[in-house]
């Protein structure tokens, strides 16, 4: 099943050499800009009816990834790789950096909901919307969760089953619950 609001879509996904899966579910598709050479799975489903969605050069998103804009902008640079069960927000921005890997089940949340007042319903006390930035050449592990107004350094790695909750320095390895600090990646390569 795909559905596409435009239909100059899949010439200009075909005309950069973009794959994608026939399953692929693309709503809002004037708002998606998809690079060359771009790798889209199975069953992905991407929507984008407010805000906007761009993926770099040489991007692969996994089978069963959601990437929604909501009324924000998901940009994902060149050639990182989304793995399989992702679920990508844009509410109050998204920025992915190039090179990056971003295992499978790995959920990034640039929202969250107020909850001070106990005589008002949840859903109706709006939310705040700050924004996620991962740096460049990070390594999201399996089940990573990123929440809202987190900046991950470039060349950081965040273990498996981290939930992120503060900044991450350049080249920092946390994980835990909350993700701390655990040390930081040689640079000299020795």
């Amino acid at each position: 099943m795909l559905i596409l609001s435009h239909p100059k879509f899949w010439w200009r996904a075909w005309k950069v050499g973009a794959r994608i899966s026939s399953s692929a579910i693309i709503r809002g598709s004037e708002n998606v800009a998809i690079g060359s050479s771009c790798r889209i799975g199975r069953l992905v489903e991407m929507n984008c009816r407010q805000g906007s969605i761009w993926l770099g050069d040489q991007v692969t998103v996994g089978p069963y990834t959601i990437i929604e804009s909501r009324g924000g902008k998901v940009q994902i640079g060149n050639r990182t790789g989304i793995g399989p069960f992702c679920i990508l927000y844009g509410h109050g921005n998204l920025e992915i950096g190039t090179d990056c890997m971003i295992a499978s089940h790995v959920v990034c949340i640039p929202e969250n909901h107020r909850f001070n007042r106990a005589d008002l319903p949840m859903r109706e006390q709006g939310g705040e919307r700050r924004g996620i930035r991962i740096g460049n050449d990070v390594w999201l592990a399996t089940q990573v969760v990123v929440l809202d107004g987190v900046s991950i350094g470039d060349g950081a790695v965040i273990g498996a089953g981290a939930v992120v909750t503060r900044d991450i320095p350049a080249y920092a390895i946390a994980y835990g619950v909350p993700a701390k600090i655990a040390g930081f990646r040689n640079r000299s390569g020795l």
